[in-house]
């Protein structure tokens, strides 16, 4: 993520109110392999191009837990500290391959204030790759300060 977002402040925001975008990549397959040594994870679909193609993909697919990880990122960099993720739901929509550009954004469903002061925001997140598809989409919830 080359874009630093804005922090925004709990008396800001608003049901409905749209996330700022960010735009990530394009993938890179050499990527692939230290996740693939992080997860314990060399199904060959991750790495083997031919092995790929033989069952009727265009090349390796990205590891589902790298694009989650990037949709985290994108929503933590949102928030004031990335410990202020408080709880996620995500479901994996589609694939990605080597040089596809994702773009990540979301929307505010719910606000809750906590005494005192800040509260709890509740978002629906998504992840597209630059055909517009859809890989992940959830929802993720934060804690935001008051001012």
């Amino acid at each position: 993520m080359s874009e630093a977002l804005t922090k925004s402040y709990f008396e800001d925001l608003e049901v409905g109110m749209v996330l700022p975008t960010v735009e990530l990549g394009p993938m890179d397959r050499f990527d692939y392999i230290p996740i693939a040594l992080i997860l314990r994870d060399t199904n060959p679909l991750h790495l083997d191009r031919v092995y790929a193609q033989e069952r009727g993909l265009p090349d390796v697919v990205q590891q589902g837990p790298l694009n989650q990880a990037y949709l985290y990122r994108y929503f933590t960099s949102w928030l004031h500290d990335p410990w202020d993720l408080v709880a996620t739901k995500m479901r994996f929509a589609a694939n990605v391959f080597p040089d596809d550009v994702l773009q990540c954004g979301g929307e505010i469903l719910d606000l809750v204030q906590k005494p005192g002061g800040g509260g709890v925001v509740n978002c629906a997140v998504w992840q597209r790759n630059q055909d517009g598809q859809t890989i992940l989409k959830g929802e993720a919830k934060g804690r935001v300060p008051g001012r």
